[in-house]
């Protein structure tokens, strides 16, 4: 229904001051709109399948991986605050040690907010063989992932779509200008006989 809407609004009917450069723009529009809203279903699938991908991973990841508290060694570097006095999010790498189901110990750098005291507990993630591994993809992150790759999917088409339809519309504007060039030589010629 809206193509529709947009055809009757931008048609140019039988208006004899439309010439045939007019029509085949306003067609090219009207097909760009079509391919840009077809393009959201196709965006959705691609948003979709990475989302499903991205979960994927998460399960994998989660089968394979534990978690544990560590405890920090020292303490963290200051805390920084922005000009608007929220504190900084940052993390720095600061000396923890944590148990292995084992009852061993072990120490390493693990990432801790800035301002945390030695002694406040971190979690960490492990593998199977009990190395710090990054922590596994979560439902939130698959989630962000699946928009992000739709709305990426779709913004990349319409701007291929938007240069297109500039790129005939230039084609078209020399080809109405050369035809105005030719109408204005045959309308000199006419006046320089008189």
């Amino acid at each position: 229904m809206p193509l529709v809407f947009l055809w009757r609004r931008i048609h140019l009917g039988r208006n004899p001051l439309a010439r045939v450069w007019d029509r085949i723009e306003a067609a090219i529009l009207v097909g760009g709109v079509a391919a840009a809203l077809l393009g959201v279903p196709l965006a959705a699938a691609a948003g979709s399948e990475a989302y499903a991908s991205a979960m994927a991973r998460s399960a994998l990841e989660l089968a394979g991986r534990h978690s544990t508290t560590a405890f920090l060694l020292e303490d963290a570097p200051p805390a920084r605050f922005g000009v608007d006095g929220t504190p900084s999010t940052q993390t720095a790498e600061v000396a923890a040690r944590w148990a292995l189901p084992d009852g061993t110990f072990r120490e390493a750098p693990v990432a801790a907010d800035l301002g945390a005291s030695a002694g406040e507990g971190v979690t960490v993630w492990l593998d199977e063989s009990d190395a710090l591994v990054a922590p596994p993809v979560t439902p939130a992150d698959a989630t962000s992932t699946g928009v992000g790759v739709g709305v990426g999917v779709w913004l990349i088409a319409v701007t291929l779509l938007a240069a297109g339809y500039l790129l005939a519309r230039h084609l078209l504007d020399r080809a109405r200008r050369a035809a105005w060039d030719r109408e204005w030589e045959r309308v000199g010629q006419g006046w320089t006989r008189s």
